[in-house]
């Protein structure tokens, strides 16, 4: 039978109703079914084990005719479990051989009632397998009863448990362990020391950048972008520099997590090389990110090299340019190239244009909006209707009258009441 179909039934004989925990033969269905399983397969249900699995949706709506209800089973392991044989199973998974089984026992593990006891026991342990587990485990459940424990396992003999446990204080994200993690981000371990750097990053505390400052400059471009992230969350000051010289770095990653940084941080400094990188860096995704940071600096001298990267090659770049020219401040003028964007066959790109065409106001382009009237996509009519009443031109009227009429009931609320503005005053 072929793995994906058993662990089909298998999740097909978990149901039940309500979002309780699974009992033990449920979670043995599960592991069982995800070890007879592509690995690849085992980590996406991994990653995604309590995100989007409940329902939401009336009766069955949105599923197949001949589709397996296995709802209740998908909520009952997304709960907490309380099962004292469901616990022990876990925990005697912890040290399996296969990994995806074994980060799957850990974070249904994490999200049970297992009493602390038990995970600082098991983080005592003299398997690192299982350490390491259950450091996961603490993380995903966020305990901060381990986070003694955690704290030692930090100077673990074995990278694995160390790193975990930075990862799971990351998201206990308890500032008492702060100084635990400082040592950490000198470990000779490469992985505790990325570990740790992304761990203090989450505090969003300035205090710690002198601690990750340095790791701007590591030889490894993975941690030289976590350093970048974290110093974005702790939104220091004195770092701004910094950061705008990683805009050079020639690893595209590290570029684009010192765009997010700069973004997050308002880092002023930063927009004259933003600017330059969105029309000159060689990676489309750095261009985008450039693209929405200056929308978030909302600075319109910026107007210019945004309406350059709508002609952008990428698609994607075209439509963040666009969003970003919406939400300038003191830009009374449109582009050109703003206006005919309007009628790009992209439907996104057109929406984002016509939402940023109605943002400026600039009268001059009543007509491109009224031309967006005729629009299919009700999102663009909207936009036009709601950027024609702010103007409050005369010239307008006309083309709202007409919208009144429109197919969708929003458009022609909106439509009204743009009337309704414009005749008053």
């Amino acid at each position: 039978m072929h793995a994906l179909h058993i662990l089909a039934l298998s999740l097909a004989a978990l149901g039940g109703p309500g979002r309780r925990g699974a009992d033990s033969a449920r979670v043995a269905n599960l592991l069982n079914a995800l070890a007879r399983t592509d690995p690849v397969i085992c980590d996406l249900i991994g990653d995604q084990l309590g995100n989007f699995w409940w329902g939401g949706q009336p009766g069955r709506l949105g599923r197949f005719e001949d589709a397996l209800n296995v709802q209740g089973a998908k909520d009952s392991l997304a709960g907490t479990i309380t099962d004292p044989r469901a616990l022990s199973l876990l925990v005697a998974t912890l040290g399996t051989d296969n990994q995806c089984v074994r980060r799957v026992a850990a974070k249904l593990l994490g999200q049970s009632a297992v009493a602390a006891s038990v995970l600082n026991g098991l983080l005592d342990n003299s398997s690192p397998r299982i350490r390491e587990s259950a450091a996961y485990a603490a993380g995903v459940g966020e305990r901060r009863e381990t986070m003694a424990s955690l704290q030692h396992r930090l100077a673990d003999s074995a990278a694995g448990p160390a790193a975990m446990a930075a990862w799971a204080l990351g998201e206990i994200q308890d500032p008492k362990s702060a100084p635990a993690l400082q040592g950490a981000a000198h470990s000779t371990s490469p992985r505790v020391r990325l570990a740790a750097v992304w761990a203090l990053g989450k505090f969003e505390d300035a205090s710690y950048a002198k601690d990750v400052l340095p790791f701007l400059r590591d030889v490894d471009p993975t941690m030289r972008a976590t350093a970048a992230e974290a110093l974005g969350q702790m939104k220091s000051a004195r770092v701004g520099a910094a950061l705008v010289g990683l805009l050079t770095d020639r690893n595209d990653a590290v570029r684009l997590a010192a765009v997010n940084a700069l973004s997050d941080m308002e880092e002023r400094s930063a927009v004259g090389p933003l600017e330059g990188l969105l029309l000159n860096d060689s990676d489309p995704e750095v261009r985008r990110e450039c693209a929405s940071a200056l929308g978030n600096f909302s600075l319109a001298r910026s107007l210019d090299p945004l309406a350059r990267a709508l002609a952008d090659p990428d698609v994607d770049v075209q439509r963040a340019a666009a969003d970003a020219i919406g939400d300038l401040d003191d830009v009374t003028k449109a582009p050109a190239a703003l206006v005919r964007a309007t009628t790009a066959p992209d439907l996104e790109l057109r929406h984002n244009a016509t939402k940023a065409l109605a943002h400026i106001g600039d009268v001059a382009t009543v007509q491109a909006l009224v031309d967006r009237l005729g629009d299919d996509d009700k999102e663009v009519r909207l936009a036009a209707v709601e950027g024609l009443g702010e103007m409050d031109v005369a010239a307008a009227i006309p083309a709202l009258t007409r919208a009144l009429n429109d197919r969708d009931p929003e458009v022609r609320r909106a439509a009204a009441e743009a009337l309704g503005k414009t005749q008053d005053n």
